[in-house]
């Protein structure tokens, strides 16, 4: 059996958009919930990134109103959770262990450190040493991409069409909308 899982897009006009994976439950009626696992990495292109899955996220209770595209389907074994988890105040979970096969293969992908070159010499200073080549910026959007990438590849995230090359998760993720 599997489950649809989306890509939420959380738009700014400023800045690029925040992604993050979201596996709603599935309700014994067969609807999906409104709560479901989050996972994503938080932080900032100058300090880096850190993994974070949520359990027991209400994308319905977020304020800053998240678009949902869905970008293929996965297999519900792998979402199964198999071990303790540590709830928080707020009712949502927060993991580092590997909580299912789902969870292990998107820590497979480091979250990104760094990618902006600090600028911390004072005005009109030169700057020693040869010019700086362009770093290549590592967000949460880079991240989503090879997460993905790694879930296709580990045979969990597949296709939401079960034609072959339809509606490819890779592809879909190169589509999202940016901002």
């Amino acid at each position: 059996m599997t489950q649809p899982l989306y890509v939420l897009v959380y738009p700014s006009r400023l800045f690029a958009a925040h992604w993050s994976l979201w596996a709603p439950r599935i309700e014994a009626s067969g609807q999906e919930s409104v709560v479901g696992d989050r996972i994503h990495v938080t932080g900032d292109r100058l300090n880096g990134f850190q993994y974070e899955y949520i359990q027991n996220y209400n994308v319905d209770k977020d304020e800053r109103n998240p678009k949902a595209f869905p970008i293929g389907r996965i297999k519900t074994s792998h979402l199964e959770h198999g071990e303790q988890s540590t709830a928080s105040s707020d009712g949502e979970t927060h993991e580092l262990k590997a909580i299912n096969a789902f969870d292990r293969a998107c820590q497979e992908v480091e979250a990104p450190g760094p990618s902006l070159n600090k600028v911390s010499i004072g005005d009109n200073a030169e700057i020693p040493g040869p010019p700086r080549r362009r770093s290549e910026v590592k967000d949460c959007q880079w991240w989503i991409k090879q997460a993905v990438a790694n879930l296709v590849e580990a045979n969990i995230l597949l296709p939401l069409s079960p034609e072959e090359g339809k509606d490819d998760p890779v592809k879909r993720v190169s589509e999202l909308p940016k901002h």
